[in-house]
């Protein structure tokens, strides 16, 4: 398929909604992250290095985080593999923090894409078959330059996203420890600086602090 056929079907996809099947939703993730990839390197980025990327967005949507302090295998020697690290969400118990099913968590791995898609300098797609179709689960255009950071307000670079990976993490507006879910409406790539500001609180809970600080400081 021609990357034009690509958005045509993702966008008819992308009309299910939050209704997307399992099935459809894992030819979705298939088709959104070769469409990413394609795109890129069709604009000269590196391949190893989107590969670093896309490994990244795998491992935060789809993947959970190490879900064991230790191997089970050998005790107090850390966690390796399936004895583990990270594991298909909905392959955990409901009950256990890194909990998604299948639909939404690969929703949320799609949005972390389609954010990159709208980073600053983003090359643009060769037409807006997807520019609008994802507003049930996106808060912008799926175009370049629309997407901010959450916290910092400020604009994401998509070539040193691409340079470096570890500048962005995956941050929930509730964290999952206090019982936050791992869905598209909870969930957001951010700036690490950003991730280390919120730490466990809400993104409500950091505004709060923040605006009491700048008032200690006679700064509002």
């Amino acid at each position: 398929m021609t990357l034009v056929q690509n958005l045509n079907r993702i966008r008819e996809l992308a009309e299910k909604g939050a209704d997307i099947s399992v099935k459809e939703v894992r030819e979705l993730m298939s088709l959104v992250s070769r469409t990413f990839r394609k795109h890129l390197l069709d604009h000269d980025f590196d391949g190893r290095q989107i590969t670093r990327l896309t490994t990244k967005l795998r491992d935060a949507g789809r993947r959970s985080p190490p879900w064991k302090p230790h191997s089970s295998i050998v005790p107090g020697r850390p966690q390796h593999g399936a004895d583990g690290n990270r594991i298909s969400r909905w392959l955990l118990e409901p009950d256990h923090k890194f909990y998604a099913d299948e639909v939404n968590a690969t929703l949320v791995e799609v949005k972390y894409y389609l954010q990159c898609f709208s980073m600053e300098g983003a090359p643009e797609l060769p037409n807006d078959s997807i520019k609008t179709c994802f507003a049930f689960m996106m808060e912008h255009d799926v175009e370049p330059g629309q997407y901010l950071d959450p916290i910092q307000k400020t604009s994401i670079r998509l070539a040193e996203v691409i340079a470096d990976a570890t500048i962005i993490q995956s941050g929930h507006i509730i964290p999952l420890d206090r019982e936050g879910m791992h869905e598209p409406a909870n969930t957001f790539l951010m700036l690490k600086r950003s991730n280390q500001l919120q730490g466990n609180q809400t993104v409500d809970e950091l505004l709060d602090l923040m605006e009491q600080i700048l008032h200690s400081h006679n700064r509002i």
